[in-house]
């Protein structure tokens, strides 16, 4: 009888454990997969969870991979005073663009004027959607 509970425990160990696959990291990759690209923060919210620190924020943010590919990433348990349509540098991974790490605050070097009107029109979308709420 012992023996079919422990087989029950292990069997449920075994099932919690493999269920708990928890997102990469930018410190699970090598830093030199990354290139740095410019990108804004479209929202600042707050953590749906009642446990969580208040001062914790999530942050979406869009990003220029070239002239022609805008995409959305987001981060999350910041604890800074983030604003919208702040200028942010991602790291995108080298072979996969939607892997992507928010980096530091402020300008990249590499946006052109192309990028630049890019992510000013997703602004200047993300603003009105955020208005009509």
């Amino acid at each position: 009888m012992w023996l079919k509970e422990k087989y029950n425990i292990l069997a449920l160990s075994l099932i919690l454990l493999l269920s708990c696959t928890s997102e990469k990291k930018y410190e699970d990759y090598n830093e030199n997969d990354f290139y740095e690209v410019q990108g804004a923060i479209t929202k600042v919210y707050n953590t749906s969870s009642v446990f969580d620190n208040s001062s914790n924020k999530l942050m979406n943010y869009v990003y220029c991979v070239n002239d022609s590919v805008i995409l959305n990433g987001s981060e999350k348990e910041f604890y800074q005073a983030w604003r919208f349509g702040q200028p942010i540098v991602v790291l995108v991974h080298k072979k996969d663009y939607n892997i992507n790490f928010f980096a530091r605050i402020g300008l990249s070097g590499t946006m052109n004027n192309k990028q630049a009107k890019m992510i000013d029109d997703v602004l200047e979308m993300e603003s009105k959607k955020q208005k009509t709420y």
